[in-house]
């Protein structure tokens, strides 16, 4: 007898601390919000660093699983399971200011017009302050008060995992896990959290079976659409970005339909990338048994297989195909003209049938590199630089009982090893990014934030021990 088509209303909602937050400048080369930018591509026109020196580390008191780091002006931004949210100067790594939220946030905050946005485990999304962390407003996207225990962690029912996009002055998120229990899509003023649009239906397309779209991953967004990673049953699902209105069918059958990864990126304006990593599979899980898909109007093709999202800026495309798999870097309008060439699928050769090896069969690789270690070369991070291809890698050498990570800077035309640095922690998958200055930025596993700037080239630095 739960009412679950809950209609939100922003005085019931909506705490209002203050509006008005100084100003913090945001130029075209900073990372302020989820890999990047709202296409989700990985990819900056600044030039990275090299060879890499070390420049500092934050190490936290208690270990823990954070999210990628974000940075504008002269803050980087973090946020992570049960630790606050936290801004580091980018400059020495010291704390600028650190705001508890009281839950775990899966996706780091997005800064935009002097402000931070992001949603939490117990159903609330803040806007701060971004130079001072000070609270300006925040919503409860959550229908109701209900928490429930999930890994160990305090949450809602409906926790905002989503992340939080800013585009234009309206904050778009969603909160919900499971379809059944209902999902939560909104879009808010970003300035004074009031609403503007709320879709509390799509969770269940199919009224009688209670299926539908569930909040499994980040947002993006594609012309006048905002695009989710919507779980097992319906994903990508697709929101008119004006009205709310969910685009996607109503369906029949409540069987599993779709990839549940928890990516999803537009790539050139029209491809939609979707697939990866579920979002609560284990942070060192970074090879499953999953894919990444891409759509070229009504159609739908097999990018790659593996767990970590490709990279990309106008001009260039990075990604690895297969746990092992090389390195690849093509051309992005190579890859733009292959997706919309397609392919017919082969039943008797399933791995064939992907656009990462059928650019190889075109001859369309600009290069590509495991270094020469095809059996211990992984892949964990990508970002495309205007100078490089910046990857951290993982090394699982036979005579050792341990593996090696290593920081690798790849030249963007030939694929030459333009700078390498070896890594003392375990990098998080996904948790590489480089700020407008150049400097690669790596959150580890256990909770530290590694600076590498500018270093003096040492005799050896190049080869990995």
């Amino acid at each position: 007898d739960f009412t679950f088509n809950f209609v939100a209303k922003d005085k019931e909602r909506l705490i209002t601390q203050g509006l008005k937050a100084k100003e913090l400048e945001v130029s075209s080369k900073d990372w302020p919000t989820y890999r990047a930018n709202n296409a989700r591509g990985s990819g900056t026109s600044a030039s990275v660093l090299t060879p890499f020196g070390f420049e500092w580390v934050h190490t936290p008191k208690v270990d823990h699983v954070q999210t990628q780091v974000v940075s504008a002006g002269d803050l980087l931004f973090v946020a992570g399971e049960n630790r606050p949210v936290k801004a580091f100067h980018a400059k020495d790594g010291s704390v600028a200011w650190t705001f508890a939220s009281g839950s775990p946030i899966k996706y780091p905050p997005t800064i935009s017009k002097g402000r931070a946005y992001f949603g939490n485990g117990l159903g609330y999304v803040y806007c701060l302050e971004a130079k001072t962390g000070r609270e300006l407003w925040r919503f409860r996207a959550a229908p109701i008060e209900r928490h429930m225990m999930v890994y160990g962690h305090l949450c809602s029912t409906w926790p905002v995992n989503t992340g939080v996009l800013v585009d234009k002055d309206v904050a778009y998120f969603a909160a919900g896990i499971i379809d059944s229990d209902g999902t939560y899509i909104y879009a808010l003023n970003a300035m004074n959290g009031k609403i503007k649009w709320q879709n509390n239906s799509s969770g269940h397309l199919n009224e009688i079976l209670r299926k539908g779209v569930s909040a499994q991953g980040n947002l993006s967004i594609q012309g006048g659409q905002l695009i989710l990673a919507g779980g097992n049953q319906v994903s990508p699902a697709r929101y008119d970005l004006k009205t709310g209105k969910c685009l996607n069918q109503r369906f029949d059958q409540g069987h599993p339909k779709s990839n549940a990864g928890r990516f999803v990126g537009v790539f050139n304006g029209q491809h939609v990338i979707q697939g990866g990593r579920i979002l609560y599979s284990a942070p060192r899980n970074v090879a499953t048994k999953g894919s990444f898909a891409i759509t070229h109007k009504s159609r739908t093709y097999t990018l790659a297989f593996g767990g970590i999202p490709p990279a990309w800026h106008d001009k260039t495309f990075a990604m690895v195909n297969f746990r092992h798999g090389k390195l690849t870097c093509c051309d992005a309008d190579k890859v733009s003209a292959r997706v919309q060439k397609g392919y017919s699928r082969n039943g008797r050769n399933r791995f064939r049938n992907n656009i990462a090896s059928l650019l190889e069969e075109d001859k369309a690789i600009r290069w590509q590199s495991d270094l020469g270690e095809s059996r211990s070369f992984e892949a964990l991070s990508t970002v495309v630089c205007s100078n490089s291809v910046v990857a951290v890698v993982r090394y699982q050498h036979r005579v050792r009982s341990q593996p090696s990570w290593y920081l690798i800077a790849f030249d963007l035309k030939s694929g030459r090893v333009m700078a390498r640095q070896e890594l003392k922690a375990e990098p998080l998958p996904g948790g590489l990014m480089v700020t407008r200055e150049g400097k690669s930025i790596i959150s580890t596993i256990d909770g530290q934030i590694l600076c590498f700037g500018k270093g003096e080239r040492r005799r050896g630095a190049d080869r990995p021990r």
